[in-house]
């Protein structure tokens, strides 16, 4: 039923079989019966045990309860208990991340309005929103809501405010008349009204021909839902870690099983416990959890640059996006109208200040204002003042900001008397309202008659040509004159000169008439006294322009994607520098139905391109192509109707002050301060994460290959088991958790925002990564193991012998291996916090949680090792201030021989990067 707005009324009765009267009651039940309740129906929510079942076929996760399942096998119910514990500490940190789209429905749904009025039965009735059906003819009066997609077939100066749908944040004004030819993107059609949108002002009657899923709302509402949230880069890249981990753990764990087991003659159940601690050896078991807690961590430390991220992995994407796809209102704009220029004759006079508190200046030429000769200025801001239905409301507990009641440009003329210091309710005292004449779509003007005790005033505003033609006379500082030629390009001169500066012109005039003599008639609205213009518009937010620059010097393209006009979003492009004026292209809505996928992304990589007028189908469709073609997609978006591309985008970025709920609930990201800027921001915050991320990977991997070798000794030559499986998770799941975090508090590095995006290709373990944690896990690997064989030899043991488990020489040689990685690791932390830079010129001062880590460190192994119950626990004794001597020793290799590999990784890079050398080759 699209094609209603092109319809004559009887025609849209027809198709509809309905009339005036409304239908019968018996009707609409049978048509409730046929197209259900109007009412948006949800996606089956997938119960708890499923989604539970889903996360444990994670690749580590099931690797563990392996492990798991084999220790309880081998007759060590304790291990096994712990091992399933890290299973599900882990399924239950991913489980808390979830349900945006339940969340997103029950928000959606809150839009709609409980009751609407009804002509049912030729009688004027309340019936259920849940129970209109398609030819239901409804009322709608100012503060309503609109219950489903209606044809209007009456209106009295009625506006709508369509945020919901297009993001416009000005009402519009609606219509009953045939729209001959209308967009594809027909939410504008002025004769339509639909389902979430609100009555700004005025009334209407409308029939109603689409309800629930098959209205425009109930469309996005299908959008939101059929969208598949994407695992973020750094998902798959644990994932793949995580393939790869499992692989080679069971093949290594079954590997030496095969030893142990045929070649070691050691019995099936040690043969197993043996595969165990190999196969726990290879699963970096606090990865995810140190991950989640990592991303947190800086989470909460987002949320003071006021970015709120609902989903921990999304920190990381942002580091990869390579395009922004932005709204314009409310975004890159303040989404509040504002008085920016006066023009009465001869003079125009500058109005500072934005949005719509009422502080400002009055400058002619960047100097105040004169008193004196104003009387043209008091008479124009007097004019606009009282021709106005606006209202402004100050800030209050419910909303810190100014805000407008109404119309917004009539806010905009109200806030700009109040700055000149207008007495508005001294006016109305003085010439109180008595009619009003209310804007028409046709007209283009409003006007108000005020009464005093032998003048009736008359005050208009409008389009600046259409008050014009009513207009013979001019104001002129406090004299009225001719409207000649002259004053007359003037006037044309200056409407032209604002409206080339991307300003809405709004012209005002006004006139008296005797009481004797007054009457309420076609004439009312001539012969008026032209008295100056105001210019106004929808500022950018200060912040915005260095932002995207800003975004530009990182490689970043920023594309507005509006439902605006394209004029006016060219305009507001232009001043903030997302496009050059010379290049820009303006792609309506209408003509990117005939744009194949190719030719958007073509447009998008030139950088100079706006999608104005589009249909939020049309807006997903743009993020789609963009994330095909290989573009990391950040979108912004306030309203409903961006809610599918906010959940489609890679990371959406929703607003938290003038952002809907179903936005706000859809996105992975939340503005609470709205500013573009802080969406730079956070970019900057997602690359230094990533880093920070493959520090401590490197950290993480060190140790696990320093506990992998304990046993492959153990099977190579027969020695005594030097590790247990419960000091590695002792190790892997506490003691090492701090200091990865830690790392990941590191401040980004000098010029981050000067390189281009990473590629999303980019793995996070890279071969750099993998060698630099085998290198320095072999060298804490040997200084442990020297100090374990160490002990052991002089306790009496010699190669060949056996040690019993209860063996005092064999405890405290275990203790020093797993003393001696945990002392190894000291030295490593310190060292991961760069790649190339030595670590002595990097201040311990700019990330003090590295002192935290390493303190927790010592804590806890004191706390293993010294506490008779944990002895027990994790096999270890007390160890003597020699042995922490040595151990000591381990610290110190790690950072020199880290301080050797970054000297080196240094020259090699400076020698790559000299010219001569390049000239040489």
């Amino acid at each position: 039923m699209e094609k209603a707005a092109s319809r004559p009324i009887e025609e849209v009765f027809t198709d509809l079989n309905t009339s005036q009267n409304g239908l019968s009651s018996e009707e609409a039940i049978l048509r409730l019966r046929k197209y259900g309740y109007n009412r948006l129906s949800e996606k089956r929510q997938i119960p708890f045990i499923r989604k539970f079942f889903k996360h444990l076929r994670d690749l580590f996760g099931i690797l563990l309860l392996v492990a798991a399942v084999l220790s309880f096998i081998s007759g060590s119910p304790e291990l096994a208990a712990i091992i399933l514990g890290v299973v599900f500490v882990n399924i239950f940190v991913s489980m808390f991340q979830e349900s945006r789209a339940e969340k997103a429905m029950e928000t959606l749904k809150s839009w709609m309005p409980e009751y609407a009025k009804v002509v049912r039965d030729g009688e004027l009735k309340k019936v259920s929103v849940r129970e209109i059906v398609p030819g239901d003819i409804i009322l709608l009066e100012e503060g309503d809501r609109v219950p489903a997609d209606a044809r209007l077939i009456e209106t009295f100066d009625l506006w709508t405010n369509n945020v919901p749908l297009t993001g416009e944040s000005e009402p519009q004004p609606r219509n009953a008349e045939t729209t001959k030819t209308i967009e594809k993107a027909y939410l504008y059609s002025p004769n339509l009204a639909f389902m979430s949108t609100s009555v700004a002002k005025g009334q209407g009657k409308a029939v109603v021909y689409a309800t629930g899923m098959d209205t425009q709302f109930g469309r996005i509402a299908t959008l939101t839902q059929t969208i598949q949230e994407e695992d973020s880069p750094l998902q798959k890249e644990i994932a793949l870690m995580a393939k790869w981990d499992f692989f080679i753990a069971l093949a290594v764990g079954v590997v030496f099983f095969i030893i142990s087991f045929l070649y070691l003659n050691v019995p099936p159940a040690v043969s197993i416990f043996f595969m165990i601690g190999v196969m726990v050896c290879c699963v970096p078991e606090g990865l995810q959890v140190t991950v989640s807690s990592a991303l947190a961590i800086n989470v909460l430390k987002m949320v003071k640059q006021n970015v709120l991220v609902k989903r921990l992995s999304a920190v990381q994407t942002l580091g990869s996006v390579t395009v922004i796809c932005t709204d314009k209102t409310g975004t890159i704009t303040k989404g509040e109208m504002t008085v920016n220029k006066l023009w009465v004759k001869d003079r125009v006079i500058e109005v500072s200040g934005l949005g719509y508190m009422p502080v400002g200046d009055f400058t002619i030429n960047g100097q105040p204002l004169r008193e004196g000769n104003t009387k043209s200025l008091d008479k124009l801001l007097e004019t606009a003042a009282l021709c106005n239905g606006a209202k402004i409301d100050p800030p209050s507990d419910r909303n810190r900001n100014w805000s407008v009641i109404g119309d917004p440009t009539d806010g905009a003329l109200l806030v700009a008397a109040l700055k000149y210091g207008q007495n508005i309710e001294e006016l109305y005292v003085e010439k109180p309202n008595v009619d009003i004449i209310p804007f028409n779509f046709e007209r283009k003007r409003m006007s108000t008659i005020h009464e005093t005790k032998d003048e009736m005033y008359v005050y208009t505003k409008g389009a600046p040509r259409n008050i014009l033609d009513l207009c013979t006379k001019i104001f002129i500082d406090g004299k009225v004159e001719e409207l000649n030629q002259e004053n007359m390009d003037w006037i044309e001169t200056r409407i032209h000169g604002f409206a080339n500066e991307g300003l809405r012109v709004i012209a005002c005039a006004y006139k008296t008439v005797p009481k004797t003599t007054y009457k309420k008639d076609e004439t009312l609205e001539s012969n008026l006294i032209f008295v100056g213009l105001a210019a106004m518009r929808d500022p950018p937010r200060v912040e915005v322009k260095e932002a995207v620059a800003k975004a530009k010097r990182a490689g970043i393209k920023t594309v507005i994607i509006t439902g605006d006009y394209g004029p006016t979003a060219q305009v507001i492009a232009q001043e903030v520098g997302i496009v050059e004026k010379e290049f820009c292209q303006v792609i309506r809505g209408v003509d990117l139905e005939e744009l194949n996928d190719q030719a958007i992304v073509d447009e998008v990589k030139k950088g100079n391109v706006i999608f104005a007028r589009v249909s939020p189908e049309q807006k997903l469709r743009i993020v789609r192509v963009l994330k095909k073609s290989g573009a990391v997609v950040a979108v912004t978006g306030d309203g409903a109707n961006d809610a599918p591309s906010l959940k489609e985008a890679n990371i959406g970025v929703a607003m938290g002050a003038s952002g809907t709920d179903v936005a706000r609930e859809a996105a992975d990201i939340v503005l609470l301060n709205d500013s573009f800027a802080s969406i730079v921001q956070a970019i900057e915050s997602g690359r230094a994460i990533y880093e920070n991320i493959r520090k401590f990977i490197v950290y993480v991997f060190a140790h696990n290959w320093a506990q992998l070798v304990p046993y492959v000794l153990y099977a190579m030559f027969s020695i005594p088991l030097p590790l247990l499986v419960v000091q590695i998770l002792a190790i892997d799941l506490a003691i090492d958790v701090v200091p990865s975090l830690a790392l990941s508090r590191e401040p980004p590095e000098a010029g981050i925002m000067q390189e281009p995006p990473r590629s999303i290709k980019e793995r996070l373990f890279t071969r750099g990564v993998f060698l630099r944690s085998l290198y320095i896990g072999l060298i804490i690997a040997a200084g442990a193991m020297y100090g374990c064989i160490s002990t052991w030899m002089a306790g009496g043991w010699q190669y060949g012998l056996t040690l019993a488990a209860n063996d005092p020489v064999y405890i405290k040689g275990v203790t020093m291996t797993f003393a001696g990685i945990v002392l190894g690791q000291v030295g490593n932390v310190l060292s991961c916090r760069t790649s190339k830079q030595s670590t002595f010129k990097t201040s311990i001062a700019k990330n003090k949680w590295i002192i935290v880590g390493i303190a927790a460190q010592l804590s806890i192994i004191s706390l293993l090792i010294y506490v008779p119950l944990m002895q027990q626990v994790f096999g270890t004794t007390g160890l003597g201030y020699m042995d922490w001597l040595y151990l000591s020793l381990i610290t110190l290799s790690v950072i020199v021989a880290e301080e050797i590999r970054k000297f080196f990784v240094r020259r090699f890079s400076k020698t790559t990067e000299d010219p001569s050398m390049h000239d040489h080759t």
